[in-house]
């Protein structure tokens, strides 16, 4: 006996339901293996709150007595000297430690690019499809972002531009030497020799200068941030757990 109608359509609304089931767990297979193929493992926000925890502890001390020299090189000591000329120095001796405040610079500097990557990542961490977020995680994720947002916004105008006026000063070309070689009786070739210089090296010792008394403060403002966000993480995350058990819709993360 031929199967009736009725039972026909069950059987097929059935193989599409086990066919799409099926193919959802192919995609989930495949991404797996995509990753194990790349060498890459998606960062959680908690392992990001973690790494925000290991930056605090890499922003570099302030030596004592804030960079401060205890005798002053005289401005003629400075000098930088290349062949028989002599570049341009500014017109009073810095006060301060200039190698110690540039290696300062350099090590809050490399703190600061890894919190910027991290910041990077901590999209894809608490990423969910729109219509699987129920409404109070929309609102969650909205208070994180703009905390994410105000962290940079604050470093980038408060202390970046110090490590820059440092790290990268504005210098110029200018000649050093200049070779003469005969090639023959009648032909000279000449070769000239650059060097960089600061184009006011009275504003690069008032970076300098600016950087060493304001050190605890720029400093201050990094730890503050990064102390805000582990703090908003954590918000984050406990709203997010509250939310999961009121709806059958959270994601934990």
């Amino acid at each position: 006996m031929p199967p009736s109608p009725h039972k026909k359509r069950k059987q097929t609304a059935t193989d599409k339901a086990e066919n799409k089931k099926s193919t959802h767990a192919d995609q989930v297979i495949d991404r797996a293996a995509l990753h194990a193929s790349i060498g890459y493992a998606p960062l959680t926000l908690k392992q990001i709150h973690d790494r925000f925890q290991d930056l605090c502890r890499q922003v570099p001390a302030i030596p004592a007595g804030n960079f401060r020299l205890e005798v002053a090189a005289p401005a003629a000591a400075q000098a930088d000297h290349n062949g028989d000329k002599t570049l341009p120095v500014s017109m009073t001796p810095c006060l301060y430690d200039k190698v110690a405040i540039r290696a300062w610079a350099t090590d809050v500097q490399n703190v600061l690019q890894e919190f910027r990557l991290l910041v990077a990542c901590s999209s894809p961490a608490t990423y969910v499809w729109g219509t699987d977020r129920s409404g109070a995680a929309e609102q969650n994720l909205g208070l994180l972002s703009q905390e994410f947002a105000r962290s940079q916004e604050h470093i980038s105008a408060r202390v970046t531009p110090h490590l820059n006026d440092i790290l990268a000063p504005v210098v110029t070309l200018v000649t050093d030497k200049t070779v003469t070689t005969k090639t023959s009786d009648t032909v000279e070739v000449k070769q000239n020799f650059f060097v960089t210089t600061p184009e006011d090296p009275d504003y690069v010792d008032l970076c300098y200068t600016v950087l060493a008394t304001n050190a605890e403060l720029l400093r201050q403002v990094v730890l503050s941030n990064f102390d805000k966000l582990l703090q908003a993480i954590e918000d984050y995350l406990a709203a997010q757990h509250k939310d999961n058990q009121h709806d059958a819709r959270g994601f934990v993360y």
